[in-house]
Formats: C-alpha cells, sequence, structure tokens
C-alpha cells in the first residue's frame, strides 16, 4: 500500500500543537532510533513485533506497519545516517479509529513497540547498542 492510498497523520494532527505529547514522543524516539541502524532485515523485525514491513513512498530506508487495537495503525519510517543527515525515525499513524485514542495512549503503545524493537536488536546483533539492555 503506497503513501496515496493512506490517511498518515502525526501525533500533532491528533492531539494538537499545544499538547506536550509530541514533545515526549520526539524525547523517546530519538534515544532509540540510532539503534534501529543495525536493522538489517525489516520483514524479519516486522514478523518479531507482529506488524509488516511497509513501502510508503517517503524514500524511506524502511518502514513497518503495527495495528495496535482494529482501526489503529502506527507506522515507523526509519531513514538510516547519511553524510548530510543523521538517522531518522517519523512516528506516524492510520485508520478508522485512530482519533478516539489519546495522545498519550498512542504514546505509551507506540514506546512500547519501540522497545520491542530494540529486544530484536539485542537479540540479533552481536554488539548491540547500550540502549537495547535498558529495555
Amino acid at each position: 500500500m503506497g503513501l496515496k492510498d493512506q490517511n498518515l497523520i502525526s501525533l500533532k494532527e491528533i492531539d494538537g500543537p499545544q499538547a506536550p505529547h509530541d514533545a515526549f514522543l520526539k524525547r523517546m524516539v530519538d534515544l532509540r532510533k540510532d539503534a534501529l541502524t543495525y536493522v538489517d532485515d525489516v520483514a524479519k523485525l516486522a514478523e518479531f513485533v507482529g506488524g509488516d514491513a511497509e513501502s510508503l513512498g517517503l524514500r524511506e530506508d524502511w518502514a513497518l506497519r503495527k495495528e495496535a487495537f482494529p482501526g489503529v495503525e502506527i507506522h515507523f519510517v526509519f531513514n538510516k545516517a547519511d553524510d548530510e543527515f543523521p538517522a531518522s525515525l517519523r512516528i506516524l499513524f492510520s485508520g478508522q479509529r485512530v482519533r478516539s485514542i489519546s495522545g498519550e495512549d498512542l504514546i505509551e503503545l507506540t514506546v512500547a513497540c519501540l522497545n520491542h524493537m530494540l529486544r530484536y536488536v539485542k537479540e540479533t546483533v552481536a554488539d548491540p547498542p547500550e540502549i537495547c539492555s535498558k529495555v
């Protein structure tokens, strides 16, 4: 499924620009994103977390979709670091019921899934980053 087939929205669009949840999620993502550079098989990562690898057409290195609840999906869009930019991880949401979940609950679900991704890195990499042992 491509980007044009989905209605992907950010936490800020769900919660509103004044809510503190977006800044908190960004801090949690920033702590974890570099460890995801070690992912060499996104299909195996997706299977590990119970999601699906996908291509969104956002020039991403990889993307993964995880259904949190029926009608609520979390999309993890990852780009590896290069000469110009550091690694980045965007979190987007979609689904018919996504606006019925609070921003705080979406963050908890997202961080739990990110932590599980770090467990995958810990299990599949010989010398994983320290953050992988803290989750």
